[in-house]
């Protein structure tokens, strides 16, 4: 009875998280936009709507020894079609030891600035510094090796037009040489812009991308250390009365993590960080009476961090099932095993530092699950991350 119940329960948990709350929100935007079309007097304006918003951008870019990048990065900026007037750059040289800071300072754009922390305090601390000489009423949040897609900050800006919105996320895409890697994260950006559509129709984001969201400056206040930013951000916004959005048309691309230790020391400092931030903040949203975004934060994030556990309780549940009843559960079995046969090769692969192929998905999948619980540990054990390392690799690398 104990085994079937925890079968159920962790059957039940993973299939809500990874298909069960994206179908929800899909049909909750259908049913909205159904009660829209009821309601003929009622209509929610339209991106198209929104207009051509222009505000002043300050795109603040916070960087350590990102000499490989950061020129292309700068260039890629100062391109975009936006009024020059109305565009700034920051960079927040985070004690590079690697020429960035040469590369920033002598670029001969007087709308980028360069201010050095030093010594090292993390990537909260270069974003407050950066936000500190800000001029913009929108700030620009990115990655020194994200590159801008045509027209991203113009699409990121529009949303800004109506005096709801707090914050806007775009998406940061990848490229990579290596098509196994570029399959996965292409599958992995799709999957999460479509979930990030449907939280948006709805006025929340449970995370915008890292590698590209923008802000009122009215709304940020200084973070603490450890604190994750673009988890944050959205939580702060609904608390101030105002809405998250999404905004596809707005991306990046970035080379994705070149391997599966990468790929785990990620995650593991994201889930550690992210834990930390929402034992502050959720208390805030029901207090404040937020129940969907604690939904949302709840199904998009704690409960998919729960993934390994709920797999490992499959597992076993499963063999105790089989040694008892046998029946069905000889195939559910069956097919775990298989799944793990998976993993377990494209494992073998990747240390042999081969291609991976159809194993890349169960493999990396595994692989960041597996990363979401070590980050639960370090959350419990009272360890986060607050400075960082670039991901390596050159600007073609980068840009591929």
């Amino acid at each position: 009875m104990i085994a079937a119940l925890a079968f159920c329960l962790a059957a039940g948990l993973l299939t809500y998280v990874w298909v069960g709350y994206p179908l929800i929100l899909r049909l909750l935007n259908v049913g909205q936009q159904l009660m829209l079309r009821l309601r003929p007097g009622r209509r929610e304006p339209s991106p198209a709507a929104w207009g051509d918003a222009t505000p002043r951008l300050s795109v603040i870019v916070a960087a350590y020894n990102e000499a490989g990048c950061i020129r292309t990065k700068l260039d890629g900026t100062l391109a975009q079609r936006y009024p020059a007037q109305r565009l700034e750059v920051i960079v927040v040289s985070d004690g590079s030891t690697d020429g960035t800071d040469a590369i920033v300072r002598g670029h001969p754009d007087p709308r980028i600035r360069l201010l050095r922390q030093e010594p090292r305090a993390g990537k909260s601390a270069a974003l407050n510094r950066g936000v500190a000489a800000a001029r913009g009423d929108v700030l620009v949040f990115t990655d020194a090796n994200a590159l801008f897609g045509p027209d991203a900050l113009a699409a990121l800006a529009a949303p800004f037009a109506d005096p709801l919105v707090g914050v806007v996320s775009g998406q940061g895409l990848y490229g990579s040489v290596d098509v196994d890697a570029r399959a996965v994260a292409g599958f992995y950006a799709r999957y999460e812009a479509a979930i990030k559509v449907g939280e948006s129709a709805l006025g929340f984001l449970a995370s915008t991308d890292g590698a590209i969201y923008a802000m009122r400056r009215s709304l940020y206040t200084e973070l603490e250390p450890n604190e994750v930013n673009d988890l944050l951000h959205p939580i702060q916004a609904i608390l101030a009365g105002m809405l998250s959005r999404f905004a596809p048309a707005a991306y990046t691309v970035e080379p994705p993590s070149s391997g599966g230790r990468q790929e785990f020391h990620r995650h593991v400092r994201i889930v550690a960080q992210g834990m930390h931030l929402l034992r502050r903040w959720l208390p805030s949203l029901v207090a404040r009476r937020q129940p969907r975004a604690v939904w949302m934060l709840l199904s998009h994030r704690l409960l998919r961090w729960a993934t390994a556990p709920a797999l490992l309780t499959l597992l076993v549940a499963n063999v105790a099932l089989v040694v008892e009843r046998g029946g069905a559960y000889t195939f559910t079995l069956a097919g775990q095993a298989a799944f793990y046969a998976l993993v377990l090769a494209g494992g073998l692969a990747d240390r042999a530092g081969r291609g991976l192929g159809t194993l890349a998905l169960p493999y990396y999948f595994c692989v960041v699950a597996a990363a979401q619980m070590a980050g639960l540990v370090r959350f419990l054990r009272g360890g986060a991350q607050a400075v960082w390392s670039p991901t390596g690799g050159t600007v073609r690398e980068r840009a591929a």
